[in-house]
């Protein structure tokens, strides 16, 4: 061991500053840094300088130079002044085990005039990679998450490119598939019966009374579903806003179109005895909960158009404009 350790010495001393010659031809090796951490990166650097007449071949190097893993390496670059030729290369490398190594000579061949190989090598280059300190005094830590990568533009045009893609091939689908139904004869959309309003309401009554909702204890429930199909039935039937509007509101909207006093006032009733029951917990006795039945279907009777054939509903008409 104490031998070999006297021949590298031996062999460093004689390589001082890294140059070696032959034919005027110099190769000089460096390195950013000879102490490092296990997988730093370190810049390995070399250059090469000859006369214009004398012809060289540098090593290609593809995943490491020696023991060192190669990260990265440049492209070779070459200046010329004065009849000397000087050329660049610089490499990333790394290692990951901790010891003193040596990163091996680099060899440039050259070609003599009398048709013979010589070569020439650089500096040996002494690098010292240091094992990663374990603090045991320190209790154990979870491992840090993964760091997000932004998107690049690149990216995200990729994934928008996607994106109208397939919305294209969907579209497309959907047509052919529409296109053949017509084709076919099947119907596109189908269309809802044009049900007149009062009819629609008396429906909507029979299936809430259906319901037994008030005899099941949901006297609320059942208030709240008689009076909001009435009052859609007025936002058809007469064009207001009944089911954003109080009650005091609707009634207003009301007097402006012909009816019997004995309509209107049932109206107001039903209305009324509807917001005791929804905001003032009033609590109906069974009596009160059927007439709500019976005086909605009176509402709807006496109020829908007098005349009803297939042309449209006949509008009551306001008074005032």
């Amino acid at each position: 061991m104490e031998m070999k350790t006297l021949i590298h010495r031996f062999i460093g001393s004689l390589l001082l500053i890294g140059i070696a010659f032959a034919q005027d031809v110099s190769v000089t090796a460096s390195v950013d840094s000879q102490s490092v951490s296990i997988g730093d990166w370190i810049r390995y650097s070399v250059q090469v300088k000859f006369p214009s007449s004398v012809s060289v071949a540098l090593p290609a190097y593809k995943d490491s130079i020696g023991s060192f893993d190669i990260v990265q390496q440049d492209s070779l670059q070459r200046t010329e002044l004065n009849g000397e030729v000087e050329l660049k290369k610089s490499f990333v490398i790394s290692r990951y085990d901790a010891g003193s190594f040596y990163l091996q000579p680099y060899m440039v061949r050259i070609k003599k005039s009398d048709g013979t190989i010589d070569s020439v090598l650089s500096n040996p280059i002494p690098v010292e990679i240091r094992g990663v300190e374990v603090d045991t005094s320190q209790t154990i830590k979870d491992l840090k998450p993964p760091m997000t990568v932004p998107m690049s533009m690149e990216e995200f045009a990729l994934y928008v490119g996607i994106v109208l893609a397939l919305t294209g091939i969907g579209y497309g689908i959907y047509y052919y598939i529409q296109k053949k139904r017509r084709n076919a004869g099947d119907p596109v959309e189908e269309h809802k019966p044009n049900i007149p309003p009062y009819l629609l309401a008396l429906m909507q009554l029979e299936e809430l009374e259906a319901k037994r909702l008030w005899q099941a204890g949901e006297i609320k429930g059942y208030y709240s579903e008689a009076t909001e199909i009435i009052r859609r039935y007025f936002e058809a039937r007469f064009g207001i806003m009944a089911l954003e509007m109080t009650t005091g509101e609707v009634m207003l909207q009301l007097e402006k179109f012909k009816m019997e006093k004995r309509t209107f006032t049932a109206i107001e009733e039903m209305l009324s005895s509807a917001d005791l029951v929804k905001f003032a917990k009033h609590q109906p006795v069974a009596s009160e909960n059927e007439q709500v039945m019976v005086n909605a279907r009176s509402i709807v009777e006496q109020t829908k158009p007098v005349v009803e054939t297939s042309t449209p509903e006949t509008t009551i008409v306001p008074e005032h404009s």
